[in-house]
């Protein structure tokens, strides 16, 4: 009888702790801990393509990048592309370079230049740092596709 008492308990521990994962209460609100701490901290980045980029051109790409908690800690801003088509200037910025250092939503303008028309991969990769009572590192990367199309001068040829 004894034995069959004990297994009856693990039992119910066992369905409890399957109800609690299928109602998504995680084992970080099972130890305690909310499900908005065991989500915070994030990165967050959205990058907005140039409109009717073509061969030749110089511009800016504007991307958005959030930090949570937002607590102005150091941040390192890596763009790269892959392609031919256009060139990332400058490889690497931090968090004074974006336009407002302590606004909430960061926005960098990552200087660009179209080379000739084709295709190629802008890569953003963000480092950040958020702290409580020890530091740790959030990391984030993003991708887009960026279309370039011929000159004014070529397509009129």
């Amino acid at each position: 009888m004894r034995l069959d008492l004990h297994m009856a308990k693990r039992r119910g521990w066992l369905v409890c702790a399957m109800a609690l994962w299928v109602y998504g209460w995680g084992a970080s609100e099972v130890a305690g801990q909310s499900s908005e701490a065991a989500r915070a901290p994030a990165v967050g980045i959205v990058l907005h393509p140039p409109k009717d980029l073509r061969a030749g051109d110089r511009r800016q790409l504007l991307v958005d990048v959030t930090v949570r908690p937002r607590q102005g800690h150091p941040l390192l801003f890596t763009p790269s592309s892959e392609g031919t088509a256009i060139e990332i200037v400058r490889g690497r910025l931090l968090r004074s370079d974006a336009d407002d250092p302590e606004a909430a939503v960061l926005r960098f303008r990552v200087p660009m230049i179209a080379h000739h028309a084709g295709t190629s991969i802008v890569r953003v990769h963000v480092l950040g740092y958020v702290c409580k009572s020890t530091c740790r590192s959030v990391e984030a990367e993003g991708s887009l596709v960026v279309r370039v199309r011929p000159s004014i001068e070529s397509a009129a040829d």
